[in-house]
């Protein structure tokens, strides 16, 4: 999917001009499922990114803004092929580190 993504990046910026604004790369740093908590200033530990499932859906429906106007056919081709499979890839790669953490137990 995100190899997909790039290349839907570059016939964008290829075809229309546009580039990379606030709202893609919002959506590429929700994807990153960690992020740091400093506490008092002093310590810095890691903790768990809660926007993280919601740039998963907006990966998962292509929610770009550049697909958008004329490239809308683009984005639903993208849905109907690619979201299906990634999103059920994904799924069990939870159910997976689910299963483990629960297993010792």
């Amino acid at each position: 999917m995100a190899m997909s993504w790039f290349i839907s990046v570059l016939i964008c910026i290829v075809l229309e001009g546009s580039y990379i604004d606030s709202r893609q790369s919002s959506v590429l740093n929700q994807l990153i499922p960690i992020t740091t908590l400093n506490v008092g200033g002093m310590i810095t530990l890691p903790a768990l990114n809660l926007n993280f499932f919601q740039g998963f859906t907006r990966l998962l429906l292509w929610d770009y803004s550049f697909y958008y106007g004329g490239y809308s056919y683009i984005r639903w081709f993208w849905m109907v092929c690619l979201s299906p499979g990634a999103g059920w890839a994904i799924v069990q790669s939870f159910i997976w580190v689910y299963t483990s953490f629960i297993k010792p137990f």
